[in-house]
Order: structure tokens, then sequence, then C-alpha cells
């Protein structure tokens, strides 16, 4: 199992990293501070943290997403495992900063908009986060329905899609 790091113009291979018995890497990978944040997959899950040279700056294995993409916002990274667990972890060095039950099931992306970090579960339950290595709960909002995408944001205005609505 591997992630693979082209060169868009020519296709030319520039360096791949392997990690143990994951596969079907739902989550985006992600680049801040000169590294590229890797969700390994089912299996072992694990945050890979990779140079731009393709060397493995670090790895984190607990409570990694299977489906969430992670979030980048200064220099913290943050997470959420499909079954409850946000995490913040520094960016640069992987150290974990805080992690934390939040109480629901999670297929959305968390979304920085604002100054805020929000993390909306598949039962409609968005909670509301400060940035920042210490963990600062802001509020819990709930709607009906079933949300599996990540929210988006245009115009000044934050769009959620359940089963059937658009809020």
């Amino acid at each position: 199992r591997r992630t693979v790091s082209y060169e868009p113009r020519t296709g030319k291979e520039l360096w791949s990293v392997g990690y143990g018995d994951g596969f079907s890497n739902v989550p985006r990978p992600v680049a801040a501070h000169g590294l590229v944040y890797i969700c390994t997959g089912f299996y072992q899950p694990e945050l890979v943290a990779v140079k731009l040279d393709g060397t493995v700056a670090w790895r984190h294995g607990r409570a990694v997403p299977l489906t969430p993409s992670p979030l980048v916002v200064g220099d913290e990274i943050y997470m959420v495992s499909d079954n409850w667990i946000a995490t913040c972890l520094d960016a640069r060095t992987g150290k974990e900063h805080w992690r934390q039950r939040l109480g629901s099931n999670f297929a959305a992306s968390p979304l920085y908009a604002d100054g805020r970090i929000y993390f909306l579960s598949e039962e409609g339950e968005t909670t509301v986060l400060a940035p920042g290595s210490q963990f600062r709960h802001l509020g819990v909002n709930r709607l009906e329905g079933t949300f599996l995408a990540s929210p988006a944001v245009s115009g000044g205005a934050i769009y959620l899609r359940s089963e059937n609505h658009l809020y």
C-alpha cells in the first residue's frame, strides 16, 4: 500500500511512501508546513506526515479517521475519527495537544470558517471548537437527518447537506 507523488507536467514519479496493510484511502491528503499529511486507510489507520522529498517526518496512529479528511489551521492539524474522537496535533512534529470524545459518528470532514472549527456528525450534530493547542468547546448545534457530506462555505454561509435537505 503506497501513496505516490508525480511531477504534474511529465508524470514522472517523484517519490512514494509505503505503509502497512492499509487500503482505501478515503480522506484527501492535505499539505502545509512543507509536509503532506496522508491518512493510510482501513486495517491499520495512521496519519503520516511526509516531507516534500518523500521522507517520513512523523506518524500518528491513534484515533485516525477512515473517512473524514484532516484539517490544518495555523500550526495545528485536526482530525476526527469515524467513531467519535477529535484530535489536535502539532502539524510540524505530530505531538498530540489534545484528544476528545465528541459523542457521534463522523463521515464529513471538519471545516474551518470565521475563526471556528466545525465537526458535523452523521446524526446532524455540529460541534464547534476554537482552534488552538488547548481544547475549547464553543457550542453544539443540531439538525434533523443523516449527514455524510462535508460542509461547504460560500458567500458567508455554511451549507450542510443531509440525505433529504440542504441547509
